[in-house]
């Protein structure tokens, strides 16, 4: 049986699926889907579901149950360029080239929130939602971290990165820590860690070479990729690096599953890695890879097993109600408490936000009363 799957969206408008077996240590392509016509720049799993974001200005939606196209997002009118799912499963974040960010519902797949101007007709760069679902951080190249709440549906806080950092314009990406305090940011020869307990930054790293990808290896440690194909643990409290050969071209992206490692090059190599950064197996997938994501096994229950096998009933025959998929409870935006000062990042070079005219909800029109004529009321 498969350890997991890897996703990967690549510059050739194709995704790709590849099966990771760990007793045997290979892996095997599950899948190729040509549903785009550009190319796929950023790809996000939750649950069964994966989606896929591209240039053609759409988002794609999977449902790996079933192993088909599910639903399409059609409301971006740009390249969409980040996406990602909160992490209770309830709605989608996405962003796109022309600055717009919006939030949908996962199930109904509905729009709730869209800010046309997130950060005012910038393009969005990232986009790192918190683990209590409740804020999400958004970069831009306007060169602002903006801060948004997402249970009022608002944004909270603009903080303007020039006075902050020191190559604001080449910081591309963000990653939440595990211990949902610190988050790092990195791009160009620099990788950042930030802390919404100080308010601001806490450590600036330097490279020798341009970092192409970063992730937590765990509360100490970063593992970072360079243009030039290398891998580097570095261990933040005494800032030691221990160097790995890892690809001939730059690592587009890494992730990592458990006690696992994957790396992703531009020239189209992925590789698997244990957490002692020991090769276990690699392939090429002859394309220009922009993106990787981990979906786990998807288990089909005994009920749905059995629906998929009976046979089609003939004309005329009493159709049986099936069961009912047992649902996750959905979260609505507005309802939930505003999650506490302490997460959200307040820091001396605030922007001063002005909010964004947004859409009034229709309200029900009520009944006007007849007036009564003088002959009525006599």
């Amino acid at each position: 049986m498969k350890t997991f799957e890897i996703i990967a969206g690549t510059y050739e408008e194709f995704l790709l699926g590849y099966d990771f077996f760990h007793k045997g240590k290979r892996l095997v392509q599950s899948f190729a889907s040509h549903d785009h016509t550009a190319s796929v720049r950023c790809v996000a799993a939750s649950a069964h579901f994966v989606a896929s974001g591209a240039a053609d200005d759409r988002i794609i939606l999977y449902d790996f149950k079933h192993r088909k196209e599910h639903f399409m997002l059609s409301h971006h009118d740009s390249t969409v360029t980040c996406l990602e799912f909160t992490p209770n499963h309830s709605h989608l974040v996405s962003g796109s080239q022309n600055g717009v960010l919006s939030v949908t519902r996962v199930g109904n797949w509905q729009v709730e929130k869209m800010w046309g101007k997130a950060h005012k007709g910038a393009a969005i760069l990232d986009v790192a939602v918190h683990q209590s679902s409740k804020l999400a951080l958004s970069l831009g190249e306007d060169c602002v971290l903006r801060t948004w709440n997402l249970v009022k549906g608002r944004q909270a806080y603009a903080i303007n990165l020039r006075s902050k950092s020191k190559d604001a314009k080449s910081l591309c990406k963000i990653s939440w820590a595990a211990d949902g305090v610190r988050f790092l940011l990195f791009g160009g020869k620099y990788t950042e860690i930030w802390s919404i307990e100080s308010g601001g930054v806490v450590q600036v790293i330097e490279h020798d070479v341009k970092v192409s990808s970063c992730i937590w290896y765990n509360d100490k440690k970063l593992l970072v990729g360079y243009e030039d194909g290398n891998l580097c643990l570095l261990t933040l409290s005494s800032l030691k690096k221990k160097v790995y050969k890892a690809h001939k071209d730059r690592i587009k992206a890494l992730v990592s599953y458990d006690e696992w490692i994957i790396s992703g090059s531009s020239g189209g190599e992925i590789k698997v890695y244990d957490k002692d950064l020991q090769e276990l197996c690699k392939t090429n997938s002859d394309c220009r890879l922009t993106s990787l994501v981990i979906l786990p096994p998807v288990n089909l229950k005994k009920e749905e097993l059995e629906k998929e096998e009976e046979p089609e009933e003939e004309e005329g025959a009493e159709e049986e109600e099936e069961p009912e998929e047992e649902e996750e409870p959905e979260e609505e935006l507005e309802e939930e408490e505003e999650p506490e000062e302490e997460q959200e990042p307040a820091v001396d070079d605030v922007v001063s936000i002005e909010e964004e005219d947004e859409e009034e909800e229709v309200q029900p029109k009520r009944k006007r009363r007849k007036k009564k004529s003088k002959s009525e009321k006599n």
